[in-house]
């Protein structure tokens, strides 16, 4: 569309050029004219002289317009052949750029939509050949689906270029690419055509997807817990997060605790505000630290809480952040000192309170839930802009900022790690059992398998026999398997020929894991099944303190037990119980 006024211009141009060269022509020849004759009539007016001299005279006027004519020519052939060649080397220069360009780029016809030109990485990202897309025509590319695009592009090149934000084409294999194309509107040998670049943004579109739905879900999950989880800066004096459940509790606003993050020890009972103080002298001591002490509501109510507050690390021990759980425990509190009266009122409170009870443990697994996913949202954003800044600007940040880059990086994947765990922990008390004779072999190997396969330079010995079949839920499982195996697959990470055992023994049976990895002084029994509690530095080990949690409440939930032997450099032997087969719950009833 913009090249009609530029062909005007220069035809207009080239007339009044030929205009001016006539122009100039017709007046030189009359001004030769009327000059020549009065001079040859003023040097003689012999008739014989004057017609010999009328003859040279003409001859003399064609001469010289010959040379000027000549000469004329060769000045504009030179400046034409300079241009054409000007031309052809800009042309070859636009080729090249359009066919090397790593965009897939293509030209088509305007009035017909056949494709007349592509250049590689086109053919290379749609998987077609170049002679078969220079069969196509521009509609065969696009999906069915996005008809209503493909008309939008038509219609671009009218205001002579334009973009389509999103467009799905469709490769040669049939998978939809998500695109943004940009179009441009040029003359192409002879025809109206329009030039086209899609960059694909397929895995932009599809990431852009998953984080809306996990805000989505972590909306609707935020909303229903009832422990409070709060994390803050190293100086305790920003807060990152505090969950919904924090007004509930305290009844006080998080605009309160946002502004001032001390109003939680304002709210603590002047008799216990002592010991609540010394807690949070022991987190920075020890890195972590519980207590539990009543709260004073702006209602005039109290209620206990158990507080446990960490201090998260990143993989160089450095505190990265300070996060808690203050878990409302009234109505515990309330149960045990309902022990001290008769057996009769015990009886009856007893019915109340694990009523009470469990709408409070069904409202903490559910606030687990609702914070855990709350946190995976910002902390994915973390580690995948962490990742995208050194992708771009890893060069300019040099050494230092990089490895600040890897230490958010390892910071935020171990978060997420955390609240996977937390998630995982949540789910083992409302998963519904599906009890079935299951065989744990298979589903151990699978689990190894899987290990093995995400550290190829790992070369573990794994032994088992060929059946050891449990009645169980075969999903809680797979659960407990893949945190022990995986478990006794880290901890002999640091052995040259790392061994780790399935066995079972006795009729009920007794299943156990063993390994010969790093172990750990299992005298400190207190310290197995809490959460966060952890016998290896981040240092040495990753992990997040939640496995041996989960593998409990798995354990628990099948009405079994677990427990642990470990010798610090020898290894470690986890054994546990699950359902009893039919026959021994049958000779239980019995007896």
């Amino acid at each position: 569309m913009e090249t009609a006024p530029q062909g005007t211009s220069i035809a207009s141009r080239s007339l009044r050029l030929a205009g001016g060269i006539a122009l100039l022509y017709a007046l030189l020849g009359i001004a030769w004219i009327l000059g020549s004759d009065a001079l040859v009539e003023s040097m003689s007016t012999d008739i014989g002289w004057l017609s010999v001299a009328q003859r040279y005279k003409g001859i003399l006027y064609v001469v010289i317009t010959a040379v000027a004519l000549m000469w004329l020519v060769h000045v504009g052939y030179q400046r034409l052949l300079r241009a054409d060649a000007l031309a052809r080397s800009r042309e070859l220069q636009a080729h090249d750029l359009f066919v090397r360009h790593p965009q897939p780029m293509w030209l088509y016809d305007r009035e017909t939509l056949a494709l007349l030109q592509v250049n590689r990485a086109a053919v290379h990202h749609f998987g077609y050949s170049e002679g078969e897309v220079l069969q196509m025509k521009l509609q065969d590319l696009c999906a069915p689906e996005d008809a209503g695009r493909l008309q939008e592009l038509i219609a671009l090149p009218a205001r002579g270029y334009g973009d389509v934000e999103r467009m799905r084409l469709r490769r040669k294999s049939g998978e939809a690419v998500i695109v943004r194309i940009t179009s441009h509107a040029l003359p192409y040998a002879g025809r109206d055509a329009v030039m086209v670049q899609a960059a694909d943004i397929t895995q932009e579109v599809l990431a852009s997807n998953a984080l809306e739905r996990q805000e989505a879900q972590f909306r609707q999950l935020h909303q229903s817990l009832g422990e409070v989880l709060w994390l803050t800066g190293t100086d305790v004096r920003e807060v990152l997060y505090v969950s919904p459940a924090f007004e509930q509790l305290y009844g006080r606003s998080l605009a309160e605790f946002r502004a001032d993050p001390q109003i939680w020890l304002q709210a603590v009972h002047p008799d216990d505000r002592a010991l609540a103080q010394q807690s949070s002298v022991a987190l920075l001591k020890d890195g972590q630290s519980s207590c539990e002490y009543r709260i004073c509501r702006p209602d005039g109510s109290e209620r206990w809480i158990a507080d446990r507050k960490k201090v998260i690390v990143d993989e160089h021990g450095l505190v990265s952040m300070i996060g808690g759980i203050a878990e409302d425990i009234t109505a515990i509190r309330e149960r045990d000192e309902a022990r001290k009266v008769t057996q009769a009122a015990l009886e009856r409170m007893v019915a109340q309170r694990t009523a009470e009870l469990e709408r409070v443990n069904v409202e903490l697994e559910a606030f687990s839930r609702t914070a855990a996913h709350d946190l995976k949202s910002p902390l994915a954003n973390i580690h995948s802009f962490s990742e995208l800044l050194e992708l771009r600007f890893g060069d300019e940040l040099g050494a230092d900022g990089r490895a600040m880059l890897g230490h958010i990086a390892q910071s935020a994947r171990h978060m997420i790690g955390l609240v996977d765990d937390l998630l995982a922990l949540s789910r083992v008390k409302t998963v519904e059992l599906q009890l079935d004779e299951v065989d744990l072999v298979p589903l151990a190997r699978r689990v190894i398998a899987d290990l093995q396969r995400a550290d190829l330079q790992r070369q573990v010995q794994f032994d088992a026999p060929a059946q050891l079949v449990v009645r169980c839920d075969g999903g809680l499982a797979t659960s407990l398997l893949a945190n022990l195996l995986g478990n006794a697959f880290k901890f002999t990470g640091k052995r040259e020929r790392a061994h780790i055992t399935l066995r079972a023994a006795g009729a009920l049976p007794v299943v156990s894991i063993e390994d010969n990895g790093a172990g750990f002084d299992a005298s400190r029994t207190e310290r197995l099944f809490k959460p966060f509690q952890r016998f290896h530095s981040v240092t040495e080990f990753a992990g997040t303190g939640i496995g041996l949690v989960t593998c409990q409440r798995i354990v628990q939930r099948h009405g079994g037990d677990i427990w642990i032997d470990s010798t610090r450099g020898v290894g470690t032997t986890v054994h546990f119980t699950l359902c009893p087969p039919p026959a021994v719950e049958t000779a239980r009833v019995a007896a």
